[in-house]
Parts: structure tokens; sequence; C-alpha cells
């Protein structure tokens, strides 16, 4: 059995790697080569919560004849070290084989989580083959967030190993976020589809929906446990005399294991043309699938004969549209991209094309943009036409937002690095690094630059050298980070951390001003998650408690707290213009709010109808304009919310902050792409 990550096949090539293993592999598969797995997800082993059951349940597995077990994610409750000790004290009483991919769980809750999952259990995608049958465990997650999606450089690995391994050999794939189902988790599962569709992909095993599910997707049989702590897993025969999976589970209902499919080992796609995108045209294919059903942006699926006409169902929405057109009885689908006008009041000037997705702040400076990504590249781009001016490249993934001073731009990397940049080239000036990564984004006082890492501290910055000039240690636990960005009103320092405090720091001295809490700690939830906002000696911070603070800057008295019937304050940060604050919701209904500065008084609430998570408002001329879930970019009169015009961007989770300046917006997404429109 051989075992290298993703990291290794890109290093060591994948070519030199690949091909030997797939050669032996055609060479001298025997029918004595049969043999069984277990497969399960969710154990969600926390400091004292679920280490019995799961205990309970990999001594079952014990008693069965595998060689090997696979985790599909969520193998903690919130990747921190001691639940990390607890499982693998499991493990070493179970004593065989686990592979490991990560679940959000694993990523969402802990500055270290990555880094734990890998020092502990590997990387969170992976390879390894096994007499001749090929395993692809694929990282479906995003640090810090609860979303997923496969990043563009795992997708090329994916592609180039599939290419190596061939259409014939057997392939299982194992991902945690879910995909082939009605409500869509991963904004780019058809990016995968498209990648699996020629080769021999036998099955795909979900995690996260804990649910014990079994359904087609595009003709590959899907499977979903609920978590192994509640006891649901699989037991897999990969059976050569009969050339044949069979796949059994056991739950608490049913606590034998009673058979769920039966899939032919043999290739059954050899003939099938390479994926191109549609076999046939839209309009053809619509008018050949009465009997199918059809969907446009994930929304519910209809029954084509249903459906009065194309153009009607691609009137629905602007920008950006994904149609896909199945059978229900094989799972077989046919995608399409479609892009229809944006709205008269939107019109799009640009659109370039990134290395990564983005999750951070947009930023404008003069006639720059410049914005970080998911891949750990930092672009420039020129304000007018989109095109690249230049771009530079961390060791990791960036959820920092470049902070620009001057001629230098600061950024923080999952590297545990932080950054700073000339302007004008990208060229590396310094770098600062720490024991943690460095998510959240810079502020600039008194030529003083304070960055917060995973590592739990606070560092005050000599601008020009980098130099540590004040450290400022949280008070130590699990929680002791910041995703957002800090603020300033130029003798303090102001920080919304994880452990549902707000921090002032003084600039000079790095000492604590004031520490204030928000709300008490539930499950995951209510840290002050949101980046605090400042004006005319007041501090805003919405907590995901469902709550929007506001805190007199100088002696961190609390001035007033609001809370949503409706949407939830969450990860949106809050932006203010003349008295008024600006701030998205957390929830199904997609709100926008606007409160007054002085007071919390709720100005008005608009539903954009689609979910936003962690963007934040950018304010224009005379329009507020934010992203959601769902590709979504929306322009509301900042006056009394009214939709102004909405825009899908390409594919993908728009999660990331949108800027503007004047009647123009700014805008990236998960899509790898940014683009800028006019406000008319």
């Amino acid at each position: 059995m051989s075992n290298f990550s993703r990291r290794d096949v890109l290093k060591l090539g994948a070519a030199a790697s690949l091909a030997p293993i797939t050669r032996y592999a055609d060479a001298f598969i025997a029918k004595d080569d049969s043999f069984n797995f277990s497969f399960f997800s969710d154990t969600h082993v926390g400091l004292k919560n679920n280490i019995k059951e799961c205990g309970e349940m990999f001594a079952e597995m014990k008693t069965r004849p595998i060689d090997f077990a696979i985790n599909g994610g969520d193998v903690t409750d919130y990747g921190w070290a001691g639940e990390y000790d607890n499982y693998q004290a499991i493990l070493k009483d179970f004593g065989l084989p686990v592979y490991h991919t990560a679940g959000n769980h694993d990523v969402r809750w802990s500055p270290q989580g990555v880094k734990i999952f890998r020092e502990r259990l590997n990387a969170p995608h992976s390879y390894f083959e096994h007499k001749g049958v090929h395993f692809l465990l694929l990282d479906s997650t995003v640090p810090l967030s609860h979303w997923g999606h496969y990043e563009a450089e795992q997708l090329r690995w994916l592609a180039e190993t599939l290419k190596k391994i061939g259409r014939s050999a057997p392939v299982f794939v194992v991902t945690h976020h879910w995909v082939g189902r009605d409500q869509v988790m991963i904004d780019n599962e058809e990016e995968l589809r498209k990648i699996l569709e020629p080769y021999n992909v036998k099955i795909l095993f979900n995690g996260h929906g804990h649910s014990d599910l079994l359904w087609n997707w595009d003709g590959i049989v899907n499977t979903m446990n609920k978590g192994l702590y509640q006891g649901s897993w699989e037991f897999v025969e990969v059976d050569r005399a009969k050339s044949e999976i069979r796949m059994s589970r056991r739950t608490t209902q049913r606590p034998k294991q009673h058979l769920l499919s039966t899939v032919p080992l043999a290739a059954d796609r050899g003939k099938r043309a390479v994926w191109a995108t549609g076999s046939l045209p839209l309009t053809a294919a619509y008018d050949a699938a009465r009997s199918g059903q059809i969907r446009v942006c994930y929304r519910a699926w209809e029954d084509i004969e249903n459906v009065p006409s194309l153009a009607m169902l691609l009137g629905r929405a602007a920008g950006q549209q994904i149609v896909e057109i199945r059978d229900p009885k094989s799972g077989l689908q046919s995608t399409y991209l479609v892009d229809t006008p944006p709205p008269s009041r939107l019109r799009k000037i640009w659109q370039s094309k990134l290395t990564g997705g983005v999750m951070s702040h947009v930023k404008i400076v003069g006639d720059r943009i410049y914005v970080s990504a998911m891949d750990g590249s930092v672009s420039c781009l020129n304000k007018t036409n989109g095109r690249q001016v230049w771009r530079a490249k961390t060791g990791a993934y960036c959820h920092s937002s470049p902070v620009i001073d001057g001629d230098q731009l600061f950024v923080g990397s999952a590297d545990a690095n932080f950054y700073a940049l000339d302007v004008h080239s990208g060229k590396e000036l310094w770098r600062l690094q720490t024991e943690g990564p460095v998510y959240a984004s810079a502020a600039v006082a008194q030529g003083v630059v304070c960055i917060v890492s995973g590592d739990g501290h606070f560092y005050g910055l000599d601008r020009k050298s980098g130099q540590k000039l004040w450290v400022y240690e949280m008070p130590k636990s699990n929680t002791a980070f910041a995703q957002t960005h800090a603020t300033t009103d130029g003798d303090r320092f102001f920080i919304g951390a994880w452990d549902s405090h707000v921090y002032a720091i003084d600039v000079k001295t790095g000492s604590m001003i004031w520490r204030k809490p928000c709300f008490e700690r539930t499950f995951a939830w209510s840290p002050a998650i949101g980046g605090p906002c400042y004006a005319d000696g007041r501090v805003y911070v919405p907590a995901n408690g469902n709550g929007l603070f506001c805190f007199d800057a100088k002696s961190g008295d609390q001035r007033w707290l609001v809370s949503s019937k409706t949407d939830k304050f969450g990860h949106s940060s809050p932006r203010i213009e003349n008295g008024r604050i600006y701030v998205g919701g957390l929830g199904d209904l997609g709100e926008v709010r606007c409160h007054s500065a002085e007071t919390g008084e709720t100005l008005w609430v608009s539903g954009t109808g689609s979910i936003i998570y962690d963007s934040s408002p950018a304010i224009g001329e005379n329009f507020v304009a934010i992203g959601s879930v769902g590709s979504l970019l929306s322009i509301l009169d900042k006056e009394d919310g009214k939709i102004v015009a909405q825009t899908r961007l390409p594919l993908g989770h728009f999660l990331a902050s949108p800027a503007a300046e004047g009647n123009r917006v700014y805008a990236g997404s998960y899509s790898n792409t940014v683009a800028a429109f006019e406000v008319v």
C-alpha cells in the first residue's frame, strides 16, 4: 500500500509517481486481491464527548475482516489538540490503518486546526492505492468556514492523478461536504463532476450530513452515514472473484450490517466521450429531454414538461447561470453555464481571472485594486481594465485582507507569516514569523502595524522594518485568536476575538486598555467574530450570538446592544457613513440592515433572498453592495434598502467583501475571479 499527499505528488511529479503504480496494478491484479475496508465519518471526538461511543464502534469494526478504515471528516468537534489526544487513543486501541480527510469542524473553530490535522493524521487530502484500487481523499474544507469548496490547485492535482491512473482502474473518492444532492454544499461540485466523468469512479463517500443515505449522481453511487458516534458505519467488500463491490451499513436501528448496494467493479465509462460541457447545445438538450428534470442556479428541480420555455427559466436571474438537465432515474446529467445580461441598473466593466478563490476584502487604493486569495497569492490589478500589475505569493491560504499604508502592503498568511510587500511591485520587504496562522487583517497607526496570530498573541511591529515593538498575550484558551481585521482610532487598536471579547490595545505600548465581553460562548458560537468598526469615539462589533454592540472607545463602556428577530448578527462586519451603520445578517433571508450609529435604532432591513455569510457591505455613492453564498451580488439603495440590482458572479461562493468607489463596485469570490461593475 502506498500513501502520499497532494503536495508530495506535486513536488515529486505526478507522472513519475503514479504511472508505475498504475502499470503494476494492471499487470498483477488477481482474484485473490479481494479485500474489505470500513468507511465512517463525523466522529466528532471532543474533550469529553463521543469518546466512548466511537470507541465501541471501532471495537466492532475490528471484529470484521478489514484491511483498513477511512474517516470522512469532522474527526474532532473543534479541532483542539486535546480532542486529537482522545481520538488517537482510540486509534491506538484499534490497531489498523485509518485514512482521514478533513471536515469543517477540524478547521473551522481552531486557529491551529489545519496544522494539527497535518501533524497528527496526515494532509487533509491524500491518495493511496491498495491491491489495484485507487483511493482519492479530497479536502472540501476552507479554514474558518462552514461551506465547502475545492480549491483550484487541488482540482489540478486531481485531474493529473486520474489521468495517470487511467480510465479502467477502479477509483473510490472521499469528500466531507457532500456532492450531488439537491442542497448544494460545495460551490464548485460541477468542476469535480467534469473531472471524474471519464473515469471508473465506483463510489463517492460523503460526510457532513449526519444521515444514512444512498443516492446516484451522474451515474456514480454516493453514500453517507450518520456520525460514527451515532452508531453508523459501512463495511465495503471489493470482491475480485465476482468483479463487484458490496456495500453494507450498520445503524443504531439496525445494528447488524445490511446490504445497501452492489456495484460492478469493471469499468463502465470507457466508451463515453471525455467530458465536454453538455453533449448538445442547451436549447437542443432542453428540447430533447422532455421527460427529464431541469434547474437553474441550484433552485428546486422542475419537470421539463412543466416549464413553459427555457427563456422564462433563464429570465429569473441575471449574470452567470448554471443550468442542469438530468434523468432522475439514472442520475445522469448535463450541465451548462449561461451568461445572461446584468440588469439595466448594473453594467459589467471587466472581469479578471485569478489563480485562487477570494475570501478576503477587496481593497481600492488610487488606480489599483488589491486582493489576496486562497492559494496564498496577492494580486494588484489595474482599476480601469482589471489587468494584472503584479502578483506575489505567500506560503499558504490567505484569509487576511491586504492593508495598504503609503508604499507598503501588509498581509497575513496561513503559513504563520506576516508580510510587508512593496505596493508598486509586490516585492517582499520583510516578513515576521509567528507560531500560528495569521488569518486576521492588520491595522496601522503612528508607524505601528498591529496583527493577531493564531498563536494567541497581538504583535505591534515597526512599519518600516518589521521589528517587534511589543507583544500582547491573550488569556490562554483554545479560542485565543481573531480572524477579522483590526481597526484603530489612532491611539488604540480594537480587535474582536474568538474568546468572545473585544480588546482595546495601546498603540505605542501594547498594553491592554480594556477588554469587554460580548456573549457567553455556546457550542462553537458567540465569538466577537466580525471585525470592529470605529467612528466618532465609538467602536461597533457584531457577535455571532446575535448582537451588534456599541462600546465607548476610551472607556470600553457598553453604549447599546441590538439584536435581530429574523436573520441574526454574525460574521459580517459593519460599515459606517453619515451616522448610519450598514451590516449583513446571517440566515436564510440574506438580510442587510441599517441602524443608527447613535442609538442602534433599526432604520431599515432588506432581504436579498440569498444567504450572507462573511461578506461585509461596501458603500458607494448612493448604494450598498454585498455578496452572498449563492454567487449573488446585491446592490441596495442606501437610503431605504430597496434592491436596485442583483447579478451572479461566475459560479462560486461569494463570501468575500466587495469594495465600492463612486458608482463602481469591485467584487471577488471563490470562482477565482474579480469583476468590476458600474451602477447606473
